[in-house]
């Protein structure tokens, strides 16, 4: 029986019994965790691109129905400016106002602004506080009705210069447009039976804008 006891802690031994041994040069055990990565994309052997999925940004075409969206007049000129070169406001025909040669007291004046048999309102034009003075001579053309009248030069609503028209008696005047921004040519003949196609006809020669 002993025999047999020692040939069985022999085999026993041999297969191994697990044994607990605390070595302290025994080496940890390290655990490795893989996680995946999502919305990963093969791009490659062994290789792997994460995409991810980013709002387009918002495009929009301009508005041309947009009023903001029209170009701005051009500036008004400097310097010395003729009047006739700036376009009046509003529309007058050119049986009311317009540029022709005028004679005014014997002198021929090309170019002149010319008021005929004036029933219409003023005539207006935009100056934005860019100019100083304007300087005109102004009368009844030698050719026309000799009937007296007015013309006064009104700036922003508050009359600025009032000159009395006579037939062959034309004067020259220098008015202050200073922080003027809207200029208008009044004229009043005191004839209320003048408008006709016979006409009296206001002429407005060398009318020149200084800033």
């Amino acid at each position: 029986m002993s025999a047999l006891t020692a040939v069985a802690g022999l085999l026993l031994g041999f297969f191994g019994l697990p044994t607990l041994v605390n070595s302290p040069t025994a080496r940890p055990v390290v655990v490795t965790v893989t996680v995946p990565v999502p919305h990963a994309t093969a791009t490659g052997a062994g290789a792997t691109t994460t995409t991810a999925s980013t709002p387009s940004p918002e495009t929009s075409s301009p508005d041309t129905e947009d009023p903001r969206s029209v170009s701005a007049p051009p500036p008004l000129p400097t310097g010395t400016v003729a009047l006739k070169d700036l376009t009046p406001l509003g529309t007058y025909g050119a049986d009311k106002v317009g540029l022709s040669t005028a004679t005014l007291g014997g002198r021929t004046h090309p170019n002149a602004i010319v008021l005929t048999y004036p029933c219409q309102g003023p005539v207006e034009y935009s100056l934005n506080e860019r100019y100083k003075t304007v300087a005109f001579t102004v009368g009844l053309d030698d050719n026309g009705l000799a009937t007296p009248g007015k013309l006064t030069v009104v700036g922003d609503g508050k009359p600025l210069k009032s000159v009395m028209l006579e037939i062959n008696r034309p004067q020259t005047v220098t008015v202050d447009l200073t922080g003027v921004i809207r200029l208008a040519i009044q004229a009043d003949i005191s004839d209320g039976s003048s408008c006709n196609p016979d006409g009296v006809v206001i002429a407005l020669a060398d009318a020149v804008l200084r800033s």
